[in-house]
């Protein structure tokens, strides 16, 4: 059996959005990083574990949930809020990993949470960060993408640092046995033309993006 576990972060919620997206992905546990507390109270959801440093979420509203697993963390340590939750999701069990709110103004966070999902794929868990606009995750060395249950449509892939042997099969603009690099924008705003995309690569890592305006 596969164990979901829903990340709620303290980046920018669409609440709409997020009711509807977390209600079809159906999660088996909800872990809260310090102000998803205060979208959790929002969007009427029980977190199972309530971790934070609360510097930007007050400590009182930790008193309106009933979980004994409430883990209070120091302002200054070696990872963020978003990073403690993920090794927590990890330690219980995660299979997949949904995070909302991991994205926003702080655009450091926003990168650092990028970082985040290459952290659960190395430990064989498959992770997504969603917002309203877009779906963001990291591709294995051979993955695909359908049309059907596509995000939106724009398919733009980064390379961190430089991804070799890219192939691109079912879409706009194909790629055969090629390079990408961060600096270069070739790779955004692909489309599908198929029903189904083929994405696939040699050496590397690379993270999907699927894009909506």
């Amino acid at each position: 059996m596969v164990m979901r576990v829903l990340i709620l972060t303290g980046g920018t919620v669409e609440e709409n959005f997020a009711k509807d997206y977390i209600s079809k992905w159906n999660p088996d546990q909800v872990i809260t990083a310090d102000k998803g507390l205060l979208y959790a109270k929002r969007l009427n959801i029980k977190p199972d574990i309530i971790l934070g440093d609360f510097d930007s979420c007050s400590k009182d509203i930790m008193q309106e949930f009933s979980t004994d697993k409430k883990i209070i963390v120091p302002c200054e340590k070696d990872d963020t809020d978003t990073g403690l939750a993920i090794q927590k999701a990890i330690e219980t069990g995660a299979d997949e990993i949904l995070m909302i709110g991991g994205t926003g103004t702080r655009l450091d966070h926003v990168m650092g949470n990028f970082g985040q999902l290459f952290y659960a794929h190395s430990k064989g868990v498959k992770a997504e960060l969603v917002d309203a606009n877009n779906r963001i995750r990291v591709l294995n060395h051979e993955d695909t993408i359908s049309k059907k249950d596509q995000f939106g449509k724009y398919v733009s892939l980064i390379p961190i640092y430089e991804a070799r042997g890219v192939t691109l099969t079912g879409f706009k603009y194909p790629l055969k046995d090629h390079t990408l690099v961060f600096e270069q924008s070739l790779a955004i705003s692909n489309e599908l033309e198929a029903e189904e995309g083929i994405i696939s690569f040699s050496e590397g890592k690379l993270l999907l993006i699927e894009s909506r305006d």
